[in-house]
Order: C-alpha cells, then structure tokens, then sequence
C-alpha cells in the first residue's frame, strides 16, 4: 500500500518535472519570439536604409547625368582649342565617373550582402521557432498520455488493494486453519 503511495507521488513528481519542462521551453519560445521581433526590427531599419541609397542614388546618377550633359556642351566649346587638351580633359572625366560609380556600386553591393546575411539569420531563427513548436507539440501530447495512464494506474491501485484485502483475509483462515490443526494434535 505504501509502495502504490510512492508510486503515485513519483508519478506527480514526474507530471511536475514535466510542466517545468513546458515553462521552461514557453519562456525559450518567448525569448525567441523577442529576439526574432529585433530582428525584424533592424530588418526594416536596413530596409529604410537601402531605400534612402537608392534614392541618394538616383539622384547621384540624375545630377551626373546633367553634369554629363554640361560637360558635352563644354567639350563642344572646347573642340576649337588643341586635340591633345580635349583628350586629357575627356580621359579625367572618365576616370573620375568610373571611380565614383565603383565606390557606389561597392556601397550598394555590401549592404546587399549585409541585407541577404540578415535574411539568412531571419530564416534560420524561424526554423528555429518552428522546431520548438514541433517539441512543444510533442510535450503536450506527452502530458496528455500521462493523463490517461494516471487514470490506468489507479485502477491498477484499485486491483491492488482488492487483491491485498483477499490476501490478509487467506491469511486469516491460514491462521485459523494452523490453530485448528495444532489442536487436533495436542488432542491426539
């Protein structure tokens, strides 16, 4: 009888083990839930920088190409000066438009990979989550099956003490039977 007590109490220990188990994992689920919010967060702050890029850009690119067309207008005016000047001037141009488009053409490039790193981050986290919620599933199903067997284990507690009071009532006619025997012989 005892031992079925220590049982059950090992039983609700077990459940309780459990349920800090599920706290627990609700707490890491919480805390991913936070950090993946963050990470939408800088998510759309990078976004916003990239748009003010683009536009810096595009304006960048609309202000070279009037200054392209001022230079063409100045290259016209200078085709009456000596060959050699207008080459050297065309060639700095050039040089210089490369140049600047390259260091743009970089910026944009890095944010790119920065933008795509933090994809690859948001993606990894939202599998993440999406395991936990696999093993939360599995939790729960568990605690639904300790559930079921609480109650085949008290009807097994039940069996046990039907069984036990039959036992001590054999006992008894052991006892009884023994008692008679013994007087039999002490009469013989």
């Amino acid at each position: 009888m005892i031992q079925k007590i220590k049982d059950l109490i090992a039983v609700k220990e077990h459940i309780d083990q459990i349920t800090t188990q599920v706290k627990e994992h609700s707490s890491s689920v919480e805390d991913l839930n936070k950090k993946v919010v963050a990470m939408h967060a800088t998510i759309e702050e990078i976004r916003s920088n990239n748009q003010q890029y683009i536009k810096d850009f595009k304006e960048n690119l609309a202000s070279m190409s009037e200054s392209k067309e001022e230079l063409k207008k100045e290259v016209y005016d200078f085709k009456l000066l000596k060959t050699q000047m207008q080459k050297k001037l065309l060639e700095k141009f050039e040089t210089e438009l490369g140049n600047h488009l390259c260091l743009s053409s970089e910026k944009l490039q890095n944010d790119l990979n920065e933008y795509n790193k933090l994809k690859d981050k948001l993606s990894s986290a939202i599998s993440t989550v999406n395991t936990l919620s696999s093993e939360i599933t599995k939790f729960t199903d568990i605690s639904k099956n300790i559930k079921k067997e609480d109650f085949e284990l008290k009807n097994f507690a039940q069996q046990l003490a039907q069984g036990d009071k039959e036992k001590l009532e054999l006992m008894r006619k052991i006892d009884s039977l023994e008692r008679l025997v013994s007087k039999i012989r002490r009469s013989q």
